[in-house]
């Protein structure tokens, strides 16, 4: 029975990464498959370097186990600390989760220490670079790769600038999609859901597929392309098409500029803007009440949102950049298209005038099974028992 540690932020802690570590921690702790702790963060980010409103969420589910808070990425103290805490409790292996240069020095400390004495570590990469650019974020990157000698992944650009950036060899990386997030509850119909976040239907004798709603889901930052995607909203097909844009999450950078742009645009009576982080069980209301998730971004590695998606069996406009294509296939069960207004806006005419959402979600149903926890579980512990001497 294999007993893991996984570093990287748990609850209280929120966002995406917490909720996936929780998730991988959940599938090694269950009957017959070992056990797992997560070492997560008294302090992850300073509030300075922070741009959300909190680091935390309000409320966590009682059946969740609760991480253990060591690591202060400013005190390298705690880092020591964290390290003997683990070589005290012998792992057989432990996983670290990669993000942002800004862990590098940290985590490469406990990592060094860890192999000092054996005791097999997995990087767990979601980026390299960080999705707006830093000083120095090759440099600090470097410290951090060298310090393991087994990586996974969840897409094939990250993989490939492991390679071409920092000469990894292919045989030290796995590549494991990110599963799918299955906490966010179930699909309910769709009245309901728009119900719940305060949609009503203005003309009720319009049947409720001509009440056409698209999501723009999570933090909203540049690189995502949300400008992109109001673009798109003020043409005059989408406008004929009543397609409607629902922006839910989080602005990490000034809202000012967005709201003058939908202003500009005329199209304040067709963009929904809630804006704030988006609760657990609220998710599931965002989802169940649109008939496609848009991602227009401009830049990517992979997409916890698709995965997010795939959890409520629902159709995706995704832009060709990073690992994103790895998730649809176009025209069979979403869209795959270039980042400009032109080519969301044609598929978008297709989903609508074709009536594409029942057949795309039946086919992103059957599709579920191959991003299975259980998956990736696997994939790391078979990745622990490689024999690595280098990087």
């Amino acid at each position: 029975m294999l007993k893991r540690i996984i570093i990287g932020p748990g609850y209280p802690l929120r966002g995406g990464i917490s909720e996936s570590n929780q998730a991988l921690n959940n599938v090694f702790n269950k009957n017959g498959y070992g056990s797992s702790k997560i070492i997560s963060y008294s302090l992850q980010y300073p509030n300075s370097l922070f741009p959300g409103k909190t680091q935390k969420v309000d409320t966590i589910d009682h059946k969740v186990a609760p991480a253990l808070s060591l690591i202060n990425t400013l005190n390298p103290l705690s880092w020591y600390n964290t390290a003997r805490w683990i070589i005290a409790y012998q792992p057989d292996y432990v996983i670290v989760r990669y993000w942002h240069p800004y862990f590098a020095f940290c985590l490469s400390f406990i990592a060094s220490l860890l192999r000092k004495h054996s005791i097999p570590v997995i990087a767990w990469v979601d980026n390299i670079y960080p999705h707006d650019s830093i000083i120095f974020q090759k440099i600090l990157s470097s410290f951090f790769v060298r310090s393991f000698d087994r990586f996974l992944v969840m897409s094939n650009s990250v993989r490939d600038i492991l390679i071409e950036d920092f000469n990894i060899s292919k045989c030290q990386i796995v590549n494991s999609p990110h599963p799918i997030y299955n906490v966010f509850g179930k699909k309910i119909d769709k009245k309901t859901a728009r119900n719940k976040i305060g949609i009503k239907q203005i003309d009720k004798k319009m049947p409720l597929n001509k009440n056409r709603y698209i999501l723009f889901f999570g933090l909203v930052r540049k690189y995502k392309g949300l400008d992109l995607l109001l673009d798109v909203m003020a043409l005059d097909i989408i406008q004929s098409l009543n397609i409607k844009l629902i922006i839910a999450g989080e602005f990490y950078h000034s809202k000012g500029p967005y709201l003058k742009k939908i202003n500009l645009l005329g199209i304040k009576d067709r963009v929904i803007i809630h804006d704030f982080y988006i609760h657990n069980d609220d998710v599931s209301h965002y989802f169940s009440a649109s008939d496609l998730i848009v991602q227009p971004y401009l830049s990517a590695t992979q997409s916890g949102v698709s995965m997010i998606a795939y959890n409520f069996d629902k159709p995706m406009l995704l832009t060709n950049v990073g690992g994103l294509s790895d998730y649809v296939n176009h025209g069979v069960d979403g869209y795959i298209v270039e980042p400009n207004v032109q080519s969301i806006a044609l598929a978008l005419k297709d989903f609508y005038m074709n009536d594409r959402e029942e057949g795309f979600s039946n086919m992103v149903k059957s599709k579920k099974s191959l991003y299975d926890w259980k998956n990736m579980a696997n994939q790391f512990d078979i990745l622990s028992k490689k024999n690595h001497n280098n990087v």
